[in-house]
């Protein structure tokens, strides 16, 4: 009995060893995730220092690029084909439109707006209110044109904003003004087309599902039932 205690203390000792060095292990996998996303978010970064525009332009080609998907993910798990020319036009805007305007429009608002106090509640309630009273509008009815420019119906542009941008901005006033109180008061300047853009995917599986719809009244397959009741 005393060889069988020695024997089951030996086995203890070793299980105890075994699951340390498992502990161990996962603490030191852990860290390698640590500052394999410390080293991507410093490199980032570094290159929206050293490049904004550039920068935000990808930045936003990759939230319209991850909205479509988003947004064609129900057809695509049905078996439906992906339609690369939604993906195309979504990239499109992204790049061309939505980054770049994005970047001058935000840097704007920061310039212009109570540049002594810019996060002060008076500051970003009056930023809040100028993006989305003003630019919201103005920027749903540039996507909705857009797409229907490079669809080649620009025949059709009116009437496609005029039938859809009022539901629009009706899901708009759900999401933004309340991402934007966060944007103006606690995101810097550079961050905020990232920031956008994280909160924007949501958005953008939206707007190209209204989009890709043949009236407001109509939505394509995978808008949300909340959305569609809108």
């Amino acid at each position: 009995r005393k060889v069988e205690g020695e024997k089951g203390g030996e086995w203890v000792v070793e299980e105890k060893l075994l699951r340390c060095e498992r502990e161990r292990e996962r603490e030191r996998k852990r860290k390698r995730r640590e500052a394999e996303m410390s080293g991507i978010w410093a490199r980032y970064n570094a290159r929206l220092a050293e490049k904004p525009l550039q920068t935000k332009t990808l930045t936003s080609l990759t939230g319209f690029v991850l909205g479509d998907v988003v947004a064609q993910s129900p057809d695509l798990m049905a078996g439906k084909p992906w339609d690369s020319w939604r993906t195309a036009k979504m990239a499109i805007f992204g790049a061309c439109l939505h980054g770049p305007i994005g970047h001058y429009w935000y840097g704007f608002l920061d310039r212009s707006v109570m540049t002594a106090a810019p996060t002060s509640a008076a500051a970003v309630a009056t930023k809040t209110a100028i993006d989305q009273v003003f630019w919201a509008p103005i920027f749903t009815s540039i996507f909705f044109g857009t797409m229907k420019a490079l669809d080649g119906k620009a025949d059709e542009i009116s009437a496609e904003i005029e039938n859809k941008l009022w539901p629009t901005m009706k899901v708009n006033w759900t999401v933004w003004p309340a991402a934007h109180i966060i944007n103006f008061r606690f995101i810097p300047s550079s961050q905020r087309i990232l920031y956008i853009n994280v909160i924007q995917v949501g958005y953008n599986a939206f707007l190209s599902t209204m989009q890709a719809a043949k009236s407001a009244d109509e939505p394509a397959a995978g808008l949300p039932d909340a959305i569609k009741k809108n």
